[in-house]
């Protein structure tokens, strides 16, 4: 089966699709990737003939892909499917025109289970569509099936497909700094994060927070470092220090066997001595942590932080004396907030003297 990623631009490494590419492709499939951007995706799909078309998406960008989606189907007969936070989080999308189906959560079985189907089906036909993590519309019929178990042995992946971003994009190919994720999920419940309501969907289902084995990222690092342009190493994780044992080992091999700074995200109620140490010795360059609002109105009560305002300085001071950059993240405009609210804030920064301090303003996604 053919299998066509379509998406607007690379911002950065799309982890999605290059997971989920590195999976079919273990599975016998062949995978494409059209960079709307720099080209034409009608004209890629006629060329390349996929039997599946689909589009990784976030909440803001539905309204572009459902469109270049018709667009694509007026010209090539696919099965066209969509992932990504939007679709997991309003399944509604399903009913929207010329959507054939919608992956809710992780993905990488789920689209090898239906490429397989496709293919054993002929003609692009879906002849079972009990397949889990799947939403179909077939005849105008909705099927909704229910999410597999979360991946708990994330070794047992393939590594993420790089070579098939790096092709399309050489900025990101020559780029000396390039994204890593180290494992998948939090164990925290934050009110405005996915995290608390991808646990829901997949309650009952496996263990939230999971790791990577060190040796399987540095692995990762090693092969990227060996083929293409790398001199600093971002991990994307929401959460990259929940393990004391895994940063212990990490600080051990990965100094020895990479040699590279790298930034990662942390929470300030995590932050120790013993482990800003552990970071130090592994060469953490720079980390962030989420300040969010001074107030505990607002970081305990609305946003469900769970931590204090001391806990934030003291991580302050231990990141800073440990000799390590360190980033803020901070909301303003939240529900309930006043200016005198914002300001607090701002003072709870200075009073922290990170490198910079990131301000977002809250956006609510309505249904």
């Amino acid at each position: 089966m053919r299998v066509l990623f379509v998406t607007q631009q690379i911002d950065y490494e799309p982890q999605g699709i290059m997971h989920l590419s590195s999976a079919l492709k273990a599975a016998g499939h062949q995978v494409a990737l059209a960079v709307a951007a720099h080209e034409d995706p009608v004209a890629v799909a006629k060329e390349f003939g996929p039997g599946i078309v689909g589009y990784s998406v976030i909440t803001g960008s539905q309204r572009y892909y459902l469109q270049l989606n018709r667009r694509i189907k007026q010209e090539v007969d696919v099965f066209s499917v969509f992932g990504g936070p939007h679709p997991t989080f309003f399944p509604e999308m399903i009913e929207e025109e010329g959507v054939d189906g919608i992956c809710i959560g992780e993905g990488e079985g789920a689209i090898v289970d239906l490429a397989n189907a496709l293919e054993d089906g002929g003609s692009g036909r879906l002849q079972n569509p009990s397949i889990p993590n799947w939403h179909f519309k077939l005849d105008g019929e909705i099927v909704r099936n229910p999410v597999r178990p979360y991946v708990d042995d994330l070794d047992s992946l393939p590594l993420p497909d790089r070579d098939l971003v790096y092709s399309k994009d050489r900025t990101y190919r020559r780029s000396k700094i390039k994204h890593f994720i180290a494992g998948r999920g939090c164990p925290y419940n934050c009110t405005y994060c996915f995290n608390h309501a991808l646990s829901e969907i997949y309650r009952g289902k496996g263990r939230r927070f999971r790791m990577r084995s060190v040796d399987n990222v540095i692995e990762e690092v090693r092969q990227v470092k060996a083929k293409y342009p790398l001199e600093f190493v971002v991990f994307v994780d929401d959460t990259f220090v929940l393990s004391e044992s895994w940063l212990a080992e990490f600080a051990q091999k990965y100094p020895r066997q990479i040699g590279l700074p790298f930034f990662c995200n942390t929470r300030a109620n995590l932050v120790t001595a013993e482990q800003v140490q552990l970071l130090k010795e592994a060469g953490c360059y720079s980390i962030s942590m989420g300040v969010e609002a001074a107030d505990d109105r607002l970081r305990n009560g609305l946003l469900k932080r769970k931590m204090s305002k001391e806990q934030i300085l003291r991580a302050a001071q231990l990141l800073r004396e440990g000799g390590i950059n360190f980033t803020t993240t901070n909301m303003i405009g939240l529900p309930t907030s006043t200016l005198e609210d914002d300001f607090q804030t701002l003072a709870l920064n200075i009073e922290c003297r990170p490198a910079y301090a990131h301000a977002f303003i809250f956006q609510p996604y309505p249904r």
